[in-house]
């Protein structure tokens, strides 16, 4: 790899280090190298240029049932020694913790397909300055307002323990993000690609613009419930509430919309997976514990099939661990991080053509949750709302606040787009970790319970 990377043998001997400083029972390493670039533009111009170097150690140290975590940004012998101290003495005192099955064991991993992609790591100022600027001229030229950035992203991850597990991923990532703003509508685009050449610079332009123009002097549409034609950055949203739900720890604690409903029909027609050998997503074939991540079908065809398990929570529960854990935490320590929902037949086209009185939503905002048992999550929706009659986009309409149930909004689908979208990652405990790949979809029902006066 390039001299942009740390390397697979840098990290591991970091994680040696580590292994041998401790003083416990068992031992966890974690190491996080990311270059992160990014150009931001606003008015059509750019206004900041930033680079980020940054690295984390992660020692976690087990005595007992006592577990203790630290974490510096110091790579070098001595911050190496004073974390490996640091968390060896603190597992001294922590409280035990009765529920802890001790830390996973080793496991062969399958490979994924490689992630990284050399010319995006060594991506200039200059190469992303250009992309800035055609996004920022194809809103010039339609008299509106571009807002944005283009990104370019590598990150490295490493994982050892002392039972013998060893795992190493490197990947990258480019973005682009758009918002055009005219005097009384805005339209917006994302796009992403692993290597930054084929980053659709010229579609997300295009999107963005046409969205905009589309949007302008919106009138105002009564709240109430609708059929709706979601664009595939609403669906992310709907997919990742609904996701961050298909977790064993939300099972056990009853929070999940599946308890008790595995096997059952949860949703309509659909079918989500989570695949982390997706060459189309963002692979990486192990979770962050170091383990081997199943491809898991989670609801097939509207049936509840499947929640995914880190070690800890699959110990508690007497379940298999899927290979799904996150950076140790009380909250979230479980998530499906390669969520695709699987494509259907129609196009966007025919999706708005199907509708005879609709409204067309480009994306949620502002999203939280209202209750988690029935995913209901109140939001609003942003950058080009459009009410279709009789099957055409007729009219731009006053952007909604919503209170809906996610998972029963699914449950009317009437139909889903052919062409998968990958979305910008999310990005949690300073690691891009879950990706999207997802349609739009056509639902039967779904409520606004306000409106707006823009």
């Amino acid at each position: 790899m390039s001299g942009v990377t740390v390397g697979e043998g840098a990290l591991r001997s970091i994680c040696d280090r580590a292994l041998q400083a401790v003083d416990g029972d068992q031992a966890e390493v974690v190491v996080i190298a990311r270059n992160a670039a990014l150009t931001r533009f606003a008015n059509a111009a750019i206004h900041q240029n930033v680079v980020s170097r940054e690295a984390e150690l992660r020692v976690r140290v087990v005595r007992g049932t006592r577990v203790a975590m630290v974490t510096t940004d110091r790579l070098d012998d001595e911050g190496v020694r004073l974390v490996a101290r640091d968390a060896s003495d603190l597992a001294k005192i922590t409280p035990e913790n009765p529920t802890f099955g001790g830390l996973a064991g080793d496991r062969d991993l399958v490979p994924a397909p490689s992630a990284y992609v050399e010319r995006t790591a060594e991506a200039t100022p200059l190469d992303r300055a250009r992309a800035a600027k055609q996004l920022c001229d194809a809103a010039r030229g339609a008299s509106l307002s571009a807002a944005g950035y283009v990104a370019t992203n590598m990150q490295e991850l490493a994982i050892a323990n002392s039972l013998g597990v060893w795992a190493y991923s490197a990947a990258t990532t480019s973005d682009a993000e758009l918002a055009v703003l005219g005097d009384a509508g805005s339209g917006f685009a994302q796009r992403l690609s692993l290597d930054v050449r084929t980053l659709d610079i010229a579609g997300c332009a295009r999107e963005a613009v046409d969205k905009a123009k589309a949007a302008q002097k919106p009138r105002d549409l009564a709240p109430g419930t609708y059929e709706v034609v979601l664009e595939p950055y609403a669906v992310r949203d709907l997919i990742a509430f609904l996701g961050s739900q298909l977790t064993g720890n939300a099972v056990e604690e009853g929070r999940s919309f599946v308890t008790g409903k595995l096997g059952q029909k949860v949703t309509g027609d659909v079918t989500l997976v989570d695949d982390p050998f997706d060459p189309k997503g963002l692979p990486r074939g192990f979770d962050l514990e170091g383990q081997p991540s199943q491809r898991l079908t989670l609801i097939e065809r509207g049936v509840a099939k499947a929640v995914v398990y880190d070690s800890q929570t699959a110990y508690r529960t007497g379940q298999k661990n899927t290979g799904h854990a996150l950076p140790p935490n009380p909250f979230q320590p479980a998530a499906p991080m390669h969520l695709r929902l699987e494509p259907g037949t129609k196009t966007r086209e025919e999706l708005i053509k199907e509708s005879k009185r609709a409204v067309l939503i480009t994306r949620f905002w502002y999203t939280r949750w209202v209750h988690q048992l029935r995913t209901i999550v109140t939001g609003m929706t942003r950058d080009g709302t459009f009410a279709i009659e009789d099957g055409e986009i007729a009219y731009p309409v006053k952007n909604f606040r919503f209170t809906q149930s996610y998972h029963d909004a699914l449950g009317g689908t009437l139909g889903i787009g052919r062409d998968l979208s990958l979305l910008v990652p999310g990005e949690q405990f300073g690691l891009q970790v879950s990706s999207y790949r997802v349609p739009a979809l056509r639902l039967g029902a779904f409520t606004f319970t306000g409106a707006t006066q823009y």
